[in-house]
C-alpha cells in the first residue's frame, strides 16, 4: 500500500480497533479518574496560593531557552477554541461522517464554556499576579492580565484528543494526546499559566470529551 493510503486508512475511524462496548468503557474510566484529578486540583487551587513544588515546576519550563519559543506558539494554538470547529470540519471531509465532528465541535465548545466559569467562579490569578519576574515572552505575552484556573486552551486540547480517541489508530492516539500535552507545556512556558491550572485543565478537557462521548453514544444507539 502506496504511504499516502496508508496514513488515509490509518486516520479513518475504525470500530475494530475500538469496538463501540470498549469505547465506552474506555471513556467511563476516564471520566472517572477525570473528575477525581478536577476535583483534586480544584481544591488545591481554592486557596489561591503557590506551593513551592509548584513554583519550582513552573519556573524550570518558564525559564527554558528562547530557541524553542515559535515551535511552542504553534502547538499552542492547537488549544485555542477556533480549532474545534475546524478539526469538525475536517473530520467530516476525512472521515465522511457525522459522528465525530458533532462530537469535536460540541466538546470544544462546551469545554471552552465551562473553563471560562470556573475561572470566573475560582478567580485564580495567572502568575504574573503572583511573582515579578515571569516571563512571557513576545510570541504569547498574557501578564497579568486574566485568570488562571484552569487552562482552557489545554482543557480544549485534551478535549478533542479524547474525543477523536476512539476514532484513530493506535499510533495517531498517542500523537493527539502528545500534543494536547505539549499545549499545556506551552502555557508553562509562555507563564500563561501555573501546573495546577494546567493540570486542571487536562482534567476537565478529559472529562467533558469523555461525557460528550457518552451522551452521544447513548443518543446514536438510542435512534
Amino acid at each position: 500500500m502506496p504511504p499516502v493510503a496508508r496514513l488515509a486508512a490509518d486516520a479513518r475511524p475504525s470500530h475494530r480497533r475500538l469496538p463501540r462496548d470498549r469505547s465506552r468503557i474506555h471513556a467511563s474510566r476516564s471520566l472517572a479518574v477525570a473528575l477525581v484529578a478536577l476535583a483534586v486540583t480544584t481544591l488545591t487551587a481554592l486557596p489561591d496560593q503557590v506551593s513551592t513544588f509548584e513554583e519550582a515546576v513552573f519556573r524550570s519550563l518558564n525559564g527554558l531557552p528562547d530557541a524553542v519559543e515559535w515551535p511552542l506558539w504553534s502547538v499552542m494554538q492547537l488549544g485555542a477554541v477556533l480549532v474545534a470547529p475546524a478539526l469538525s470540519l475536517l473530520a467530516a471531509l476525512v472521515w465522511r461522517r457525522l459522528r465525530p465532528s458533532v462530537d469535536l465541535a460540541a466538546a470544544g465548545l462546551l469545554t471552552w464554556l465551562l473553563a471560562r466559569e470556573m475561572k470566573e467562579l475560582l478567580g485564580r490569578g495567572r502568575p504574573g499576579a503572583f511573582f515579578d519576574d515571569v516571563d512571557t515572552r513576545g510570541a504569547g505575552a498574557i501578564g497579568n492580565e486574566g485568570l488562571g484556573f484552569p487552562s482552557g486552551h489545554t482543557a480544549v486540547a485534551f478535549a478533542l484528543a479524547s474525543v477523536a480517541y476512539p476514532y484513530l489508530h493506535p499510533r495517531w492516539r498517542v500523537v493527539a494526546l502528545a500534543l494536547a500535552a505539549a499545549v499545556g507545556f506551552a502555557r508553562l512556558y509562555f507563564g500563561a499559566h501555573l501546573p495546577l491550572d494546567v493540570l486542571g485543565g487536562a482534567a476537565l478537557g478529559v472529562a467533558l470529551g469523555a461525557c460528550v462521548h457518552l451522551v452521544m453514544d447513548l443518543l446514536t444507539h438510542h435512534h
